[in-house]
């Protein structure tokens, strides 16, 4: 019996290194499929990195701020806006030096495929009336009155809602947001 234990990881062994061949030469020979896979979001060579390990870097503050404010517009299909970006490196070499965060696809309401975040935080930037939409649906759904939305506004940034700047109504969105889940 301690015989048959010995064989099977062997067994194992040799058959995993089987299967590895037949992969490594399949995608030798049939580099296209590797990477409409990676296209599809249902292959990741690097799936399993240990993202310390392999020195993945930090999102930046304004990457950070594009998928939270991408998640309260509707532009993220997810509860956490981090589940919407993944570390990956593209085909044809999906090398660890080329690796950067990606959106997935699948988890957005505007992407076909996995593209870089800088990329998607640069080509696709928040609009107002996007931004404006959202505050209109987060302050009713705080039930203020016209009064109650103005007077927040101005103790928030000391001028009224007619002379916010560009990067302000980000500001009051994430300010709404903490509002609605301080009432939780």
């Amino acid at each position: 019996m301690s015989q048959q234990l010995v064989q099977e990881p062997d067994v194992d062994r040799a058959m995993q290194a089987e299967v590895e061949a037949f992969f490594a030469q399949h995608q030798q020979e049939h580099p296209e499929v590797l990477s409409l896979a990676w296209s599809a979001r249902v292959y990741n060579p690097l799936a399993k990195v240990d993202l310390l390990a392999v020195g993945a870097r930090y999102l930046e503050p304004e990457e950070e701020d594009w998928l939270a404010l991408a998640r309260m517009v509707g532009w993220l299909l997810v509860e956490d806006e981090l589940d919407a970006i993944y570390f990956t490196a593209p085909p044809p070499t999906f090398a660890l030096e080329q690796a950067d965060w990606y959106m997935r696809p699948d988890l957005t309401t505007f992407l076909e495929s996995p593209v870089l975040l800088r990329a998607v935080v640069q080509q696709y930037p928040l609009a107002e009336a996007s931004l404006r939409s959202t505050i209109n649906q987060k302050v009713a759904g705080l039930g203020w009155s016209a009064e109650q939305r103005t007077r927040f506004v101005l103790e928030l940034f000391e001028q009224p809602e007619t002379d916010l700047a560009e990067g302000d109504w980000a500001l009051l969105l994430f300010a709404l947001q903490s509002q609605l889940l301080g009432e939780r």
